[in-house]
């Protein structure tokens, strides 16, 4: 009798110090850096890309004046016909035309038409046949050459482009276009230093074209010439501050420089000008997380999740995943709630076990409102996809214990204590469940277990050393 009255309070001291040294078992498993780091992922990049180029490509509407080559007597009457289609920009009734004339029939510089009224009306296939023609008629020919590289830079076959294009440049075709193409070239080859040059020698012989401009800023951010890259962004900006490629531009330059506030700020700025940007909501979002600024980041996440292409969904809901589990583990529940209602329409999308993931956070929010039948249901889906889902077995294991069915939460963290990640939340529960039942040696074993595993838990030798004193007086 007088051992069980010793004994009471004793055993109370060890479930509160337990309960106080336990994981939050009815949450979810967060490791140590969750709490600090709220994404686990790469550096944060500002997705940029160089300007869209817009190349001109020169028609010859002068088949009867001289040219580089010209057309034969027979062709005249041909040629007379097309002459007012090509002064209006008619090319798609040009290139009707065409079709009924036999290409190994016509002249090099009929063909150089034909090549250049195709490749205007992206016909490339017949384009590229075209100005093959002419090459092997005239192989030194620099309109066909010039022709040709655009021809194969709208299809991205850079290296076909660039040869082409260091060939004409060669043969004289030396104008500030022909550099900037070299250059957005050296930019897709991942060359930046090249484009640099590139684009400084188009420059020089275009210095205000804007296009060469951010083309030539796009080098020096790649480059690492942040310095130089700086000088040349504050002249744009100055020039065009409602330019949103230059705000990022400015974020990727801070980012580079580790300066997180003034990235944001730049970001900020570029959503504003174009506030449907997935991509910039995504960075902005992530930004707003390392800052703090949990319920912005969220409003961001849930504006990509609405704007996102079909390319970027992947990308958005990957980081909304991120978040939550994030979310959850700092217990901002309402927060989690709120992004789980606008990313729901989008998980069909994760892969399998990724959405067992999303059932134990949506899991989890229903446990803390109460909605034990939510819950249930939520993780015995979850286990259905993943029946090693350590979060959804601690989860379900802290219902159990609620509701009093210790054999079915002792199974769950049987089942959970088989995962590495998952063994020290598994002993503590299983100790924890030992000590509900009173069986204090089986407690103390799970609890020797823990700390064997994770010698860094010095809490648990508090209670552990409670236990083996019980233990003692049991007898």
């Amino acid at each position: 009798m007088n051992i069980f009255k010793t004994l009471k309070p004793l055993t109370r001291a060890v479930i509160t110090t337990l309960m106080c040294s336990l994981p939050l078992l009815g949450v979810t498993s967060v490791h140590a850096s969750a709490a600090s780091t709220p994404l686990k992922s790469a550096p944060l990049k500002v997705t940029l890309s160089p300007s869209d180029p817009t190349w001109q490509l020169a028609i010859n509407n002068k088949l009867l004046g001289p040219t580089e080559v010209l057309i034969e007597p027979t062709e005249r009457g041909f040629a007379r016909q097309v002459q007012p289609l090509l002064q209006a920009g008619n090319y798609s009734e040009v290139a009707a035309l065409f079709k009924g004339r036999d290409i190994s029939q016509d002249s090099t510089a009929l063909n150089l038409l034909r090549a250049q009224v195709l490749l205007s009306t992206k016909d490339f296939n017949n384009a590229e046949l075209a100005y093959l023609a002419c090459l092997k008629a005239s192989p030194d020919l620099v309109k066909a050459h010039q022709g040709l590289s655009l021809l194969y830079m709208q299809q991205a076959k850079y290296d076909k482009a660039q040869t082409h294009l260091v060939h004409s440049i060669e043969l004289g075709q030396a104008d500030a276009q022909s550099y900037a193409q070299l250059a957005y070239i050296h930019v897709q080859h991942s060359q930046p230093w090249s484009a640099v040059a590139a684009y400084r020698q188009a420059l020089m012989l275009a210095p205000q074209t804007a296009q060469y401009q951010q083309g030539l800023l796009f080098a020096l951010i790649e480059s690492g010439d942040l310095s130089q890259a700086n000088a040349l962004l504050k002249e744009l900006l100055n020039k065009t501050p409602d330019k949103a490629e230059l705000w990022l531009q400015r974020a990727q330059i801070a980012l580079q420089l580790d300066q997180k506030k003034q990235a944001l700020a730049a970001i900020e700025v570029a959503l504003k000008l174009n506030p449907k940007d997935a991509s910039n909501q995504l960075l902005a979002a992530q930004l707003h997380l390392t800052e703090g600024s949990t319920e912005r980041a969220v409003s961001l996440l849930k504006q990509g999740l609405k704007h996102a292409t079909k390319q970027q969904q992947v990308e958005v809901i990957n980081t909304t995943m991120q978040t939550l589990g994030w979310l959850v583990s700092q217990q901002k529940w309402d927060l989690a709630k709120d992004l789980i209602g606008s990313a729901k329409r989008l998980t069909k999308q994760l892969p399998r076990d990724e959405q067992a993931q999303f059932s134990v956070y949506s899991a989890q929010i229903a446990m803390q409102q109460g909605n034990t039948k939510r819950a249930l249901k939520s993780l015995n889906n979850a286990l259905k996809i993943n029946p090693n889902l350590g979060d959804a077995l601690l989860s379900l294991a802290s219902i159990y214990r609620s509701k009093g069915q210790l054999t079915q939460a002792k199974l769950m963290y049987v089942r959970a204590q088989a995962l590495p990640d998952y063994q020290l939340s598994a002993w503590l529960g299983l100790s924890q469940i030992a000590i509900d039942s009173k069986d204090y040696p089986s407690a103390l074993n799970h609890l020797r277990k823990a700390l064997q595993a994770n010698p860094q838990r010095q809490d648990l030798i508090t209670n552990i050393r409670a236990l083996e004193n019980i233990v003692r007086q049991e007898g």
